[in-house]
């Protein structure tokens, strides 16, 4: 339960972050909002990118195993 709760604070800002970044555009703050979105384009390459291909892998495993039809 812990690490779901993480998870989605973490998420929450994360989003919160982008949005924030895309006001900022729109707002004319060009070089505030370039910053940030860029600050949160490197965290998510860096730190999420890997973890996000891992999980959809173990997704889509967990589902082809449920599969009855599938091959094994």
């Amino acid at each position: 339960m812990g690490r779901t709760i993480f998870a989605i604070v973490h998420f929450g800002l994360f989003i919160g972050l982008v949005v924030y970044g895309v006001v900022l555009l729109v707002r004319g703050e060009t070089d505030k909002g370039l910053t940030i979105l860029g600050i949160v384009g490197l965290y998510y390459a860096l730190v999420l990118h890997k973890a996000v291909l891992a999980e959809i892998e173990r997704k889509r495993r967990l589902k082809k195993s449920d599969n009855p039809r599938s091959t094994k």
